[in-house]
């Protein structure tokens, strides 16, 4: 399966946060919760932006009896955004669902969308949106690629909204 290095680095990080700080919970699925650290350069704000991303996710995993392994994963974040430069802060919070399908018709597919806002004044307000889908037959052929991405960081998908 085709995946873009970034996404699969992410995936891999995020199964490991969940293998090893998931907590036992009802019906199979499991919670977990982390944080992401990290600043990037927003080009329609003309600065680096410092931003904390606080994720409480539930996930659940299982195989068909046709031996086909489920990886469904929900994210609930709240982000905070701070301008290095002008110390304008933003807030935002959305959802993620991400899910993964390995066997006969696999299918990997992830999405984002959210809108950030100041949290004082009426600064400018942007926007985060992406998806990423695979799909590979049970021939092995890759029949549906959508990558907003392609090879980017996701971060590269602010845009601004209104005046600057």
């Amino acid at each position: 399966m085709i995946h873009n290095r970034k996404l699969v680095a992410l995936a891999a990080g995020v199964s490991a946060t969940l293998f090893i700080s998931a907590a036992a919970a009802n019906n199979g699925i499991q919670k977990y919760e982390l944080n992401i650290q990290n600043q990037h350069y927003v080009d329609c704000l003309g600065e680096d932006v410092a931003f904390d991303i606080n994720v409480i996710g539930s996930y659940h995993e299982f195989v068909t009896a046709s031996g086909k392994y489920h990886l469904v994963d929900h994210w609930q974040y709240t982000w905070e955004f701070t301008g290095l430069f002008s110390g304008r802060t933003w807030f935002a919070h959305g959802a993620s669902p991400y899910s993964l399908n390995v066997g006969p018709g696999e299918t990997f597919q992830w999405g984002e969308n959210v809108v950030a806002r100041p949290v004082t004044g009426d600064g400018p307000k942007f926007r985060l949106h992406f998806r990423f889908k695979s799909t590979v037959n049970a021939n092995g052929e890759l029949v549906v690629l959508i990558d907003d991405v392609d090879g980017g960081d996701h971060l590269d998908f602010i845009q601004c909204m209104g005046k600057p």
